[in-house]
């Protein structure tokens, strides 16, 4: 993978960065940044992070921009791998309510609580329209379109969006052990059952991220190593 070393200095000295404040925005090593500054060689999650940073799309961190063929309609890929993983999604649910099951409201509060903050999360984030289109596009786990812009921004939002899953799976699970052993300190009399009680929250922001989020994020990182590939090549 390879960008644009002339265009990373320019865009970095635009903003008045200097190399250690943008790799401390990407995430990245200030060696990092001077090896790409240097010979534009570096990684996808590397270009991904700089087109953030930066606010361009990858694409814009070329040599040449990687655009959608001029008369050439979009076409769509079903990829039968996703359809399974889904498929085993909707077995994994059930069979962890029959499995651990605890009480059928606390089941539905769990998975509400998880679903329905991270949401919120990701709407206090990037706006109730980014967060629509976010969920709407999950649907490319199972079929996909051969080209699709700003997929480094979407990359992004599904990276804060596992986070944030994952924050509130611990924190709600934390929460309910303290709640339990503050007000009912006698569900502790199970040991077994009060752990599964205390765990649920973070189970099931477990499945929501490995089986769901995941697996879409891995999805767009391939169209967009895809894209890069189609654009290296037309050069």
């Amino acid at each position: 993978m390879s960008v644009s070393s002339e265009k990373v200095v320019e865009l970095r000295r635009q903003r008045g960065w200097s190399q250690e404040k943008l790799a401390a925005i990407c995430g990245l090593s200030e060696r990092t940044i001077q090896r790409i500054e240097k010979d534009g060689n570096c990684s996808l999650d590397s270009k991904v992070a700089l087109a953030t940073a930066f606010d361009v799309s990858p694409a814009e961190l070329s040599k040449n921009e990687d655009k959608a063929p001029i008369n050439q309609e979009v076409g769509f890929r079903t990829d039968w791998s996703g359809a399974f993983g889904l498929f085993i999604l909707g077995l994994a649910i059930p069979a962890v309510v029959l499995l651990t099951g605890t009480n059928g409201k606390w089941e539905l509060a769990s998975f509400a609580i998880v679903i329905g903050l991270t949401v919120c999360l990701s709407i206090m984030t990037f706006g109730a329209s980014k967060t629509y289109q976010l969920f709407d596009k999950t649907s490319w786990i199972v079929k996909y379109p051969s080209y699709a812009p700003n997929l480094s921004e979407l990359i992004m939002q599904s990276k804060v969006t596992i986070n944030n899953a994952y924050i509130v799976g611990c924190v709600a699970s934390l929460v309910t052990g303290i709640t339990l052993a503050i007000h009912s300190p006698e569900s502790f009399g199970s040991t077994s059952m009060a752990v599964a009680i205390i765990l649920k929250p973070l189970i099931y922001a477990v499945i929501f991220v490995e089986f769901w989020f995941r697996p879409f994020k891995r999805k767009m990182e391939k169209m967009l190593t895809e894209q890069m590939a189609r654009s290296d090549n037309s050069i």
